[in-house]
């Protein structure tokens, strides 16, 4: 389960770059734009929560 969130959670952040990329090109509206990027920054939060953070301590 820990690997299926890392790789969502990396997706979104690809997400987060490639939606400005074609913003740029012209390829989408700016509506579109703020919508795949709020979208990817929830889901990266929703998921990174899970996996990232300190490794347990043994002993």
């Amino acid at each position: 389960m820990k690997k299926v969130l890392e790789i969502i959670s990396y997706l979104a952040l690809a997400l987060i770059v490639v939606a400005p990329s074609l913003f740029y090109a012209q390829k989408i509206d700016l509506a579109m734009n703020k919508l795949l990027m709020t979208s990817a920054t929830v889901v990266w939060f929703a998921t990174a929560i899970f996996w990232m953070g300190r490794e347990k301590k043994e002993g």
